[in-house]
């Protein structure tokens, strides 16, 4: 493929070229970069018509099981009360009752918050609302459900009256599909959710989801760039060292081992240092999921099998636990949401090396959460500029379905750290805009001769540098209007590997 009069854009300082140029892909890699370039015999040609060019954007940690069923699942998000999702639930049920072959499926929900939530949820609750049709209502930050007894006995589980949470939640995650419905929204869901991905920009995507996911992927037509975390229940399976192609073009490739050290903070289970402070009551430090003595045993064996490791540490106190097992072990890592940061993990995660996966749409969510459990430690949370000039390298993604699989959302949300009209939360922590792009694609900074083949066109130049005021934050309003920029971006064409995947 022949791109025609592109302005490649690098990431690192954010230079444009005086002129356009033209991207020459062959074999799956960039072969040439110039003016003009002569088109080779049946060489396909892609108009670029002046447009910016980006390397491929990646998130870096999606649950594509999950965000496969999220077009068919109902939306409890925002629901602040147990009354208020049994009223969502009950209506979805009467629309369904009009369409025969409905009325049977099971009932799939994902969004609510136990944050929001002054009444626990209950079993028997949710079973007067929803009699005999399995019912399983996910929470948002996607670390505990709701069942009724249909789901549970389904399940093969026993009778409760809470709901299920943590290590006893994410095993039942992959056996959904066992629900009457369920796999055939999955099927369907998948090709949607690549579709949309691709028209966002995004060429690849790290699968945190549980299970065997390079198994399912092998079954899927696949359409970009995939790799598949594996779980410590799962380890002996995984099927190479990490970077192992999987499938026969290479699009599918092994990825880390997986380990959830501690839980969310929507759902009181992120493990911190100090003590939770919330209006219900609630006054504990969360949950460590994951000991120090079995989380060196997991590294340990995943280092053995060439596996890098991906740590999931959203408190503080988790991510002292998971910084000193990774030290221990010697093992390439990340640490998945750091969310919770000291001064001194920042410094311990530059001094080893560790990638810091940071989702910044979360913080979107967790803003007032943090300052109402976590009162006076908002200046710890998701300190992008803290990691950024310490040397860590960011690698920005979703968490989806927790939230949008949207690489805009997620710059934006590192650029001005506000969802609604109030000012950017720590805006010492704010990214310029192409910092932000240069955290969201894999770590190409730019397009050159020899780099893989992934290239994104867009119709304006949404990262120009937010000037700073006085006190060297960015200009509120400036990183604002970024911000908004970046939301509105409209990509013109997705290529992958070579090939056409998207334009608009």
């Amino acid at each position: 493929m022949l791109i025609r009069q592109v302005r490649p854009l690098d990431a690192a300082s954010g230079a444009l070229p005086s002129r356009p140029l033209d991207v020459r892909l062959r074999d799956g890699v960039i072969a040439a970069i110039g003016e003009d370039l002569p088109r080779l015999p049946g060489e396909e040609v892609l108009a670029g018509g002046g447009a910016v060019a980006i390397p491929g954007l990646w998130d870096q940690h999606v649950h594509t099981g999950q965000l496969a069923q999220a077009h068919a699942r109902l939306d409890t998000s925002g629901a602040d009360g147990v009354g208020v999702i049994l009223e969502l639930v009950r209506a979805e049920l009467a629309a369904r009752r009009e369409t025969p072959t409905e009325g049977s499926l099971a009932l799939i929900g994902f969004g609510h918050r136990l944050v929001d939530l002054a009444v626990a949820p209950t079993v028997p609750a949710l079973d007067e609302a929803t009699g005999s049709v399995p019912t399983v209502l996910i929470g948002g930050d996607a670390h505990h459900a709701w069942l009724n007894s249909a789901a549970l006995q389904r399940l093969g589980l026993p009778p409760r009256d809470g709901i299920l949470a943590e290590e006893e939640w994410f095993a039942q995650v992959p056996r959904l599909a066992e629900l009457p419905g369920v796999a055939e929204a999955h099927a369907t869901g998948a090709a949607m959710m690549q579709r949309q991905a691709l028209q966002r920009g995004v060429v690849g995507l790290v699968d945190m989801e549980w299970g065997r996911p390079w198994e399912v992927w092998r079954e899927r037509a696949v359409r970009m760039r995939i790799r598949t975390a594996v779980y410590p229940a799962q380890l002996a399976h995984a099927p190479g060292p990490t970077g192992t192609a999987l499938d026969a073009a290479g699009m599918v490739t092994m990825g880390p081992l997986k380990v959830i050290v501690d839980g969310a903070l929507g759902s009181h289970s992120a493990y911190t240092r100090e003590a939770y402070s919330d209006g219900h009551g609630y006054a504990g430090r969360g949950v460590l999921t994951y000991g120090p003595e079995e989380l060196v045993a997991a590294l340990s064996r995943a280092r053995t099998q060439g596996l890098t490791a991906a740590v999931h540490a959203i408190g503080d106190a988790a991510a002292q636990v998971a910084l000193s097992a990774i030290e221990q072990v010697g093992i390439a890592a990340r640490l998945e949401h750091a969310q919770m940061l000291t001064d001194e993990d920042v410094a311990r995660m530059a001094e080893l090396g560790v990638i810091a996966s940071v989702q910044p749409a979360h913080l979107l969510d967790d803003r007032d959460a943090t300052e109402a459990l976590w009162p006076e430690h908002g200046r710890q949370a998701f300190r992008l500029r803290d990691l950024l000039d310490a040397g860590v390298e960011l690698a920005l993604g979703s968490d989806a379905p927790v939230a949008p699989l949207d690489p805009w959302l997620a710059m934006a949300a590192a650029v001005h750290r506000s969802a609604d009209a109030r000012p950017a939360w720590h805006p010492e922590q704010q990214l310029q805009p192409r910092e932000a792009l240069a955290a969201s694609t894999d770590g190409v900074t730019a397009l050159r001769t020899g780099g893989r083949g992934d290239v994104v066109l867009l119709e304006e130049n949404p990262f120009a540098d937010v000037p700073r005021d006085a006190r060297g934050l960015l200009v509120e309003s400036a990183a604002r209007e970024a911000a908004q920029r970046l939301r509105e971006t409209a990509v013109a064409a997705t290529v992958v590997a070579g090939e056409l995947a998207v334009q608009a």
